[in-house]
């Protein structure tokens, strides 16, 4: 039985009791509907050129934090992408302290201008990391959106070959356009930062193509690892959703033992038994918070075979009995109860 097919039961079915129906309906609603996003930060860190790099569904640009004479925005989208353009000042700081690493992600835009080389932006993002508590992930906007959008022209490619074999200055952009209408269009799109990676992928690989070369203007950009981030908090949302759902559901099953009969509970305690729930419940108490850590060194939320499905499902029950806050022993049990359908499934004890 999945959710949809318990709502049925319940609405004009064995068991119905259109009330709990209708709130299983309108929790499952709640928790189906698209995550929102917001992009956020000070003027002039880039966040509208990061946000069309990003191409998120549904994602909005806020107002821009510490506008004269206008408050700050209110950030409460399930997903807050918060933009720097340098070290946090007393206003992102403000902001940021707000915000939880379950649904904030910091792009530290602009890093290219960070030190001379990309190590230097690596090294600045860690350490605004741990000043602001939020992971910060080091990103180039621009780029990232040329490579999006655009294509390397083959004059420009050319151009660049011609560049790779002259090894041209690269310490500034007046010494490196020197003059060059041709060189200075090369800026224009692609900045010094993505023709110095442009060159040295040329130098390594001279046959390279044009869309080998755009593949490695999008990695120099760093929006992978933003994206591949985002997409986890994505992942950790929509998992958490999850068990707020069991929640309900599980308040709904001891309301509905107050009933006469009690058919409704029946209903959805037999739902909450279900592989479907087991696997929603596996992925909230994974998700949560508080015990997230524990599970970090899971290659998968799905155990190998039996014996590691036993084995996780040992561990986790174990962590149930420690000295840990209600919702954290409410999502280690959970775990527990995961791994151990798995390890039935697996070992064809459920059978």
């Amino acid at each position: 039985m999945d959710l949809d097919e318990l709502i049925s039961a319940l609405t004009t079915g064995r068991g119905s009791d259109p009330a709990i129906g209708a709130r299983i309906g309108a929790a499952l609603t709640h928790r189906r509907r698209p995550l929102t996003v917001q992009v956020a930060g000070r003027a002039f860190t880039g966040r509208t050129t990061l946000l069309g790099a990003l191409a998120l569904l549904g994602a909005v640009e806020t107002a821009a934090v510490d506008s004269p004479g206008v408050g700050d925005p209110v950030l409460d989208a399930d997903l807050v992408v918060y933009v720097l353009a340098g070290p946090p000042n007393e206003a992102d700081r403000r902001v940021l302290s707000a915000l939880s690493p379950t649904n904030c992600v910091v792009a530290l835009n602009k890093s290219d201008a960070v030190g001379s080389r990309w190590s230097a932006a690596v090294e600045a993002a860690a350490r605004y990391s741990a000043e602001l508590r939020l992971p910060v992930v080091p990103v180039i906007g621009v780029l990232a959106a040329r490579t999006r959008s655009g294509s390397v022209e083959p004059e420009e490619l050319a151009e660049l070959r011609e560049l790779a074999a002259d090894e041209p200055s690269m310490l500034s952009t007046e010494l490196f356009i020197a003059g060059s209408e041709a060189r200075a269009r090369l800026v224009e799109r692609w900045g010094l930062f993505g023709i110095d990676c442009a060159l040295s992928a040329l130098r390594a690989v001279p046959e390279l193509s044009s869309a080998g070369l755009m593949q490695v203007l999008h990695a120099a950009s760093g929006i992978d690892p933003l994206h591949e981030l985002l997409h986890r908090r994505y992942e950790q949302i929509d998992a958490v959703r999850g068990g707020e759902l069991l929640d309900e559901l599980v308040r709904l099953a001891a309301r509905g033992l107050a009933d006469e009969e009690g058919s409704a509970a029946v209903l959805v305690e037999e739902y909450l038994f279900s592989d479907d729930a087991m696997r929603m419940g596996l992925r909230a108490g994974l998700a949560c918070p508080a015990v997230s850590h524990l599970a970090a060194g899971y290659p998968s939320p799905s155990a190998a075979d039996a014996s590691e499905a036993l084995a996780r499902a040992s561990r986790w029950r174990s962590l149930v009995s420690s000295d840990m806050p209600p919702a954290a022993r409410r999502a280690a049990m959970r775990v527990h109860n995961g791994y151990m359908r798995q390890w039935e499934r697996l070992s064809s004890a459920g059978l």
